[in-house]
């Protein structure tokens, strides 16, 4: 028994947060260090009060969170993995639905663990039976064409999913042909069998020919 795999795989986008950043993804601006006394410089005019400078404020380099307390990275991640999770699941079971009779397992599928902790499907595969039926050429067409049913049942077929219903219909190719040979000398045996009988009664015709004296073979000038 052949038996392939068909399958469809999902690799969601890499999202990382840079700690350290600032919102925009540039570095972080240093923050001038505070509560040390700074030199206040005075004019010639003794009236003048001095210059005292204000500390920047400091830039929070935090990774942004939500309410939820992920950051926008991993809520984005989140939603990548969510989609990827329903389009191969989506996928396989196009797969199972159409291959009736021929799928041999239901679909298995590889996970990607979220933020959350959760798992998330973002590959599977179904296995479909595509070996020919031995001596029967017709059934093999009939089974070929579920296959390459099962196999392009998804919206969005992968290689491989190509790949299995190109030698389905390869394989159904090489069956009609062997069904026409194998009708052709179906064909040519019961036009025989027509004209000079079965192989059987001819023998029988030749035997009680055979049999007879010699004298009376004259009385047979064809037996069939």
């Amino acid at each position: 028994m052949a038996i392939n795999q068909i399958s469809h795989n999902i690799t969601p986008g890499k999202v990382s947060s840079v700690f350290g950043a600032s919102e925009n993804g540039s570095p972080a601006p240093l923050v001038p260090r505070t509560g040390q006394p700074e030199t206040a410089r005075r004019s010639q005019d003794p009236g003048n009060t001095p210059d005292r400078r204000q500390p920047a404020p400091q830039t929070d380099t935090t990774p942004a969170s939500s309410a939820s307390g992920f950051t926008t990275a991993e809520r984005l991640l989140l939603a990548e993995l969510k989609k990827a999770d329903t389009q191969v699941r989506q996928h396989e079971m196009a797969h199972v639905t159409a291959g009736a009779g021929v799928v041999t397992s239901g679909a298995s599928f590889s996970y990607k663990r979220g933020p959350d902790g959760r798992n998330y499907a973002v590959a599977g595969e179904v296995s479909i039976d595509t070996a020919p039926v031995p001596g029967d050429p017709q059934a093999t067409i009939r089974k070929m064409r579920q296959v390459k049913t099962a196999a392009l049942a998804p919206a969005s077929p992968s290689s491989q999913d190509l790949k299995v219903a190109s030698r389905a219909t390869a394989m159904a190719a090489k069956a009609a042909s062997e069904l026409m040979v194998l009708q052709a000398r179906e064909r040519a045996a019961a036009n025989d069998s027509r004209a000079f009988g079965s192989s059987q009664n001819v023998s029988d015709s030749y035997t009680r020919v055979n049999t007879l004296p010699e004298s009376d073979t004259h009385t047979f000038d064809l037996a069939v």
